[in-house]
């Protein structure tokens, strides 16, 4: 069995299937462009096991959508050199991925030095470039909080920026906690941003009011001993809705679990190519019904694990198309169970539906259809 064909073959409860893209496997052929309509509803696993992941459509090119409210640049703009607008639209390098409570996806372009905000049922395009005084160099992760507002982590002002609703900055703090931040979740409930820090090798949590720093969790994994709670390299967190934080150990090939108080719970995963292991772990995210979804940027793929580790099922293959990766790296998903994919290669954005408990209705798949927080 050839490398790729181990990475996409899963086991699912109903038995092994292999989950392969029906897109044009050719490699150099460009992807459609943004807001493509479903091709043939693509789904995984292929039948006749009942369908869990439908791709839904993807976003690459702003300027295929109406553009938003963009301000020209005042003469205060010029004076101080603030970043112009750019005619270019098209996403370069997106990394970090969310949505808010309306459903518009905030998308952070490392290359553009700017977020993208898309919103999809009024097809319009927005951009957040910098300025002084919200300053953006190389954005990474975003997170939305219960009030809408955008959190960014920067690799370059090692720090975390906050954003009213409106996009206003509020405050910029974690320079003297964090060395390289990346990804970043918010826990709502308990009014929590965890930033994965990969030069530190540990999760530093700040509290979402008073931008405040509470803790580390974890810390450096000296002498390659793989010891639970401690990190090599994390790129990317999310948290569930009890509160327990889950970490791509990318460095380690490994995801490792924390309770609500940072207290190591287990790990899963281990560098391979077989499903349930990996090679360089990304994006994670963790949907309605606790099933852990984790990006990996070697495999071109995401796969789906179950509470305790178990691989269910592995999405896409490398190339352009529709289900396909070129360097995968962010991932979310939302209180809808949509998972959005960014790749930095290709400049794309991939969104996914999860298939909660699939029916036959008139030949149509029943999904979650209720609204994000």
């Amino acid at each position: 069995m050839t490398h790729r064909s181990r990475c996409i073959c899963v086991l699912f409860s109903v038995g092994l299937i292999a989950s392969v893209s029906a897109a044009d496997k050719n490699d150099k052929k460009p992807a459609p462009m943004l807001g493509a309509t479903d091709p043939g509803k693509l789904i995984w696993p292929l039948p006749p096991d009942p369908p869990r992941i439908r791709w839904v459509t993807e976003y690459s090119d702003m300027a295929k959508l109406k553009p938003g409210a963009v301000k020209k640049a005042s003469w205060l703009q010029k004076m101080t050199g603030d970043k112009l607008p750019d005619e270019k639209q098209d996403l370069k390098k997106p990394y970090g991925v969310t949505t808010d409570s309306k459903g518009r996806i905030y998308i952070a372009d490392t290359e553009r030095s700017m977020i993208f905000i898309v919103d999809p049922d009024k097809q319009v395009a927005e951009r957040r470039e910098p300025s002084t005084r919200a300053p953006l160099a190389m954005p990474v992760g975003v997170a939305v909080d219960a009030e809408d507002r955008l959190f960014v982590s920067d690799v370059s002002l090692h720090s975390l920026i906050c954003f009213s609703a409106s996009g206003e900055p509020l405050a910029q703090f974690g320079m003297a906690e964090l060395g390289r931040p990346g990804g970043i979740a918010i826990d709502r409930p308990r009014g929590r941003v965890y930033v994965a820090d990969a030069k530190e090798s540990r999760i530093a949590m700040f509290d979402t009011k008073t931008f405040k720093f509470v803790r580390f969790i974890g810390g450096p994994d000296k002498n390659g001993k793989h010891e639970g709670g401690k990190f090599v390299g994390p790129t990317n967190v999310a948290v569930d809705k009890e509160g327990s934080v889950y970490v791509a150990d990318t460095l380690n090939n490994r995801i490792q679990i924390f309770d609500a108080d940072g207290k190591f719970v287990r790990m899963f995963g281990r560098q391979g190519d077989s499903p349930g292991e990996f090679i360089r772990p990304k994006g994670i995210a963790v949907d309605s019904e606790g099933h852990v979804y984790v990006a990996d940027a070697e495999f071109n793929n995401f796969q789906i694990f179950s509470r305790d580790g178990k691989s269910l099922l592995a999405v896409g293959t490398f190339g352009y198309g529709p289900g396909q990766f070129a360097l995968v790296a962010g991932l979310y998903v939302d209180a809808r169970d949509q998972s959005y994919t960014t790749e930095m290669f290709h400049g794309r954005v991939q969104v996914f539906q999860y298939i909660s408990q699939p029916e036959t209705a008139g030949g149509k798949e029943v999904a979650r259809t209720t609204h994000a927080n």
